[in-house]
């Protein structure tokens, strides 16, 4: 009886993994950029282009943009909130802060603060706050930049880390080894296997995997990825917001929305 209970509850556990998640197709449109970065909810969308980055305003189309030569490459932008957009420039270890016109409301040099840090990383987190990633202690801080204080820490992470993903309350590190995610009080709630995944995307309780060419989905409460149902399109930039997934493959940019489990 103890057998077969097993072999049911390994029945199981293999039919989750394989299920897909199915998606509509919505639209398609040519964009041949350096980066597509993404789509907020207010349908704007934005590039990087020649290192500057831009953003196109739905509608009426009209174009905002951000640049400044002396911070060097422009290494990513967090559009969590898009009233206060997240740039990092990890060269010149600073933090720019933009409005949804993108003029810069706040600059953090990591350099000239009293407690110098060496940030690899530097995403969102809530109103006044970042999660970047202490590449000499290898920690996750949780940083005030109105205070220049440190708000929480993690143990050291004993793996290099290759990506980081966050929303106002949880932060996602793919390393070499592992995917973990954290709280914004510094405690690990959830780890999983690397296993090919080379990035992520993640928005509210969703998280995106990409292994292969191959999109996969994680949402709360579940311990296993599912497969997206797609058509073969290589992926260069892709994002996930409320839902809708855009895939860039170097010409065009595909719009899907996810089918989720309810």
């Amino acid at each position: 009886m103890k057998t077969f209970l097993s072999f049911l509850c390994l029945l199981f556990f293999i039919n989750g993994i394989s299920q897909e998640i199915s998606v509509d197709f919505i639209d398609k449109y040519p964009f041949k950029k350096e980066r597509f970065i993404g789509v907020d909810k207010f349908d704007n969308y934005y590039f990087i282009d020649k290192n500057i980055f831009f953003k196109v305003e739905s509608g009426t189309q009209k174009m905002y943009q951000f640049s400044d030569i002396q911070l060097g490459k422009l290494t990513s932008v967090d559009l969590l909130n898009p009233l206060k957009i997240t740039l990092f420039y990890r060269d010149l270890n600073t933090v720019v802060i933009l409005d949804n016109r993108l003029n810069e409301i706040k600059r953090i040099n990591f350099n000239t603060i009293a407690e110098f840090r060496n940030v690899g990383f530097a995403t969102t987190a809530n109103d006044r706050s970042l999660w970047i990633f202490n590449l000499d202690l290898q920690q996750l801080e949780l940083f005030d930049y109105n205070r220049n204080v440190q708000l929480s820490k993690t143990q050291p992470i004993a793996q290099e880390v290759l990506q980081q993903k966050s929303n106002f309350n949880f932060c996602w590190l793919l390393t070499e080894k592992n995917l973990q995610q954290f709280n914004s009080y510094g405690s690990l709630i959830n780890d999983f296997p690397k296993n090919g995944i080379s990035a992520i995307v993640q928005d509210n309780k969703v998280l995106i995997s990409l292994n292969n060419n191959q999109l996969s989905v994680l949402t709360q409460n579940t311990n296993s990825f599912k497969p997206i149902s797609i058509s073969e399109i290589e992926v260069k930039d892709f994002y996930l917001a409320n839902e809708n997934l855009y895939i860039y493959n170097g010409k065009y940019v595909f719009h899907y929305v996810l089918n989720l489990p309810k």
